[in-house]
């Protein structure tokens, strides 16, 4: 309402013949007194509670201290030799050999945090009408960086030049939280402003349209089609953006704070108990985090191209429909998208970088001289010399640079591969065959892990260093057809009464993955996934709330929990992947209110039936006042059983910390 002051300076404006201009400020101050405004301001942390930290980082990387014999070896294709079983990369030469400790080149970090940033989130309704209304949540994250990090500026000189090659921002220096840049350096989200250590975003920027039983919203937002705890069987619309404490927030929230917005215009009708919800949207990739990162879930002796702009994906329109309804005690759902799948394939990409290969002939150690031979130029003896440019040009046209805190040793090579779940042997022979410029500098296809680490030692050696791979990000569209049914249970017996069944089931002809060789080809095949879940609300006393009770089941024909295809499962240090046929998880959860819901406990458990788990206790205290903390405590082991990378729980076996968050709404 104006207030007696207001109210005679409208009377003035209208005695001067100025009523619509007077009725206009009348009608703003209606709507903004109609507006309403929530904020929060949150402080969340989390502290590991053992001494493993992310071996994906410089710092923390499984050979830090670790001392491996370097062999070299004569290149088959030295001076003309024959490749043939009896030269392969067997023969040593003796003189030319080390002993290496990573951690004597790349300083070690050493830290107890495992995430620390202060966050705020304001939301803003405005009703212009009983139709129309907008809506604006932005979202701001700050990270004091406290964290002991790995400086890549203290490679600076190593091998000749350090870390050259890359984006900036993400590879020369102290790593970057939060941008999410593609090749050209453009932020992937076009309404996120983000530096080393901040993010603003705008997570919901839509306009509201209700009449009748159709709404429209346009605009920035999230699209929600799922409702379940680790799993997005038809949760389609959205990418995830892993920045913010990977997957090992709340799990009860589920992926509510993770979903990527899109600019889209979305419709949805309803009728009674039938549904049809629709969407139009920009495509928006999954967004991981960046090297050296705490979460960092790339190996960091890779440098990633994202060709999200250069590919012209930023330009590309994905859509889908869902339809549902409820008939008595069962429901159905239907549900195609067709999109470009957020996570994308990786593949090897030329670094375009020209890193001389530093040393030569006399240098300790040093097997430079048998890749830097003089160009022939009709002189020289053709079994002494290339048919070549120098080793630098020739490696700026293939995956591999000379450069530090890369790969040094072929051990390290393959733990890595097993890790990310590729094939290590494979992989390197894909890389000689896509970039034939690798054989001017004597690599070779080999036929077995023996032969290989004896060829990855020969190079690094020769590099007086480390070798760093290069990759690149793309995407690919794919249909994707769902099914839904759900069945609510009636008996006279509590327990076995309104329990909620739901069935989903997803398929996707000709999914691409990524190719654990890293091709250029993506992997290719019908994928099947299903999940079953029962959900149950159920009071033990009078004295408390009713608890909450699920139960999760997920299977996986082709890919992992995270998209990764299964073909790339079971490799270690001195094996290559063999593959598992297929996955199976299960989750636990349950969610009991106490009295007056001052406190909340919540539980909740992904297990993976090949040998991992994930176990997270909460309690949540609603002090009063606006006030609120929840402490929860992550226990992972990917050990438990069986062969460590033949399930999912172990990329993140370093992950056991406790977690708090102190809130404050007002």
């Amino acid at each position: 309402m104006f207030s007696r002051a207001s109210r005679a300076a409208f009377f003035t404006v209208a005695a001067l013949g100025m009523l619509p201009a007077a009725h206009a400020m009348y009608s703003l101050e209606r709507i903004w007194n109609d507006a309403t405004f929530s904020s929060f301001v949150r402080l969340d942390a989390a502290a590991s509670t053992t001494s493993k930290e992310n071996p994906n980082n410089q710092g923390t990387n499984r050979f830090q201290d670790v001392s491996v014999e370097r062999q070299t070896f004569v290149p088959p294709t030295l001076a003309g030799l024959p490749v043939n079983d009896n030269n392969n990369w067997n023969v040593p030469l003796p003189l030319f050999s080390d002993t290496l400790r990573r951690g004597d080149l790349v300083p070690s970090t050493n830290d107890n945090w495992n995430y620390l940033a202060l966050r705020g989130e304001s939301e803003l309704q405005v009703r212009f009408s009983r139709s129309l209304r907008f809506v604006g949540r932005l979202r701001g994250i700050y990270d004091p960086t406290v964290y002991d990090e790995f400086d890549a500026r203290s490679l600076d000189g190593l091998q000749g030049t350090g870390i050259i090659g890359g984006d900036p921002a993400l590879y020369h220096g102290p790593p970057n939280y939060f941008e999410a840049r593609g090749r050209n350096g453009r932020s992937l989200n076009p309404l996120e402003l983000a530096g080393r250590d901040y993010m603003i975003d705008a997570p919901a920027l839509l306009m509201e349209y209700r009449s009748g039983g159709l709404t429209l919203r346009g605009g920035n937002q999230q699209i929600a089609w799922g409702q379940a705890i680790f799993f997005q069987t038809l949760d389609l619309p959205n990418g995830l953006d892993f920045r913010r404490h990977l997957i090992l927030d709340r799990a009860f929230e589920e992926f509510s704070d993770k979903r990527v917005p899109k600019l889209s215009v979305r419709a949805t009708y309803q009728k009674g108990t039938f549904v049809a919800d629709s969407y139009v949207g920009k495509f928006q990739p999954t967004v991981l985090s960046n090297p050296n990162t705490p979460f960092n879930i790339i190996p960091s002796q890779f440098t990633v191209y994202e060709n999200y702009f250069s590919g012209d994906y930023d330009s590309k329109i994905d859509g889908g429909l869902r339809i549902k309804s409820d008939y008595g005690s069962w429901g159905w759902q239907a549900v195609y998208v067709s999109r470009y799948n957020p996570l994308g394939t990786f593949s090897w990409a030329r670094s375009g970088v020209n890193s001389p290969l530093t040393g030569g002939l006399g240098s300790t150690a040093n097997l430079a001289y048998a890749v830097k031979l003089p160009v022939c130029d009709g002189t020289e003896n053709p079994t002494l010399c290339r048919n070549s440019a120098d080793p630098g040009e020739a490696l700026s046209k293939t995956p591999f640079v000379a450069e530090p805190g890369g790969v040094y040793t072929g051990r390290e090579w393959f733990e890595y591969a097993a890790d990310a779940r590729l094939n290590g042997l494979e992989g390197f022979n894909q890389a000689v065959r896509e970039f034939p410029d690798l054989k001017d500098v004597y690599v070779t296809e080999v036929n077995s892990v023996e032969e290989l680490k004896n060829q990855l030692d020969t190079l690094m050696v020769a590099a007086e260093g480390s070798y760093r791979g290069y990759i690149e990000r793309d995407y690919h569209r794919e249909n994707v057809f769902g099914l839904g049914a759900s069945y609510v249970t009636e008996s006279s017996i509590d327990a076995l009464n309104a329990i909620i069944f739901n069935l989903e089931v997803q398929y996707t002809p000709k999914r691409k993955f990524i190719n654990p060789t890293l091709s250029s080809t993506p992997l290719q095949s019908d994928e099947w996934i299903a999940s079953l879940v029962m959900e149950k609300w159920t009071r033990w006393t009078a004295a408390f709330p009713a608890a909450y009770l699920v139960g999760q089941y997920q299977f996986r024909s082709e890919s992992d929990l995270v998209g990764r295809h299964l073909s790339g499962y079971g490799g270690s240090e001195d094996k290559v992947a063999d593959g598992i046929d297929n996955a199976h998880y299960i989750v636990l959860a349950a969610l009991q209110p106490f009295p007056g819901r001052k406190y909340v406990f919540e539980f909740a458990t992904l297990y993976d039936v090949k040998g991992g788990i994930l176990v997270q206790p909460l309690l949540q205290w609603n002090i009063g006042s606006g006030f609120g903390a929840e402490v929860f405590y992550n226990y992972v082991n990917g050990n438990l059983y069986g062969e460590r990378t033949d399930n999912v729980i172990s990329s993140i076996n370093w992950a056991d910390e406790v977690a708090i968050r102190l809130r404050y709404a007002f």
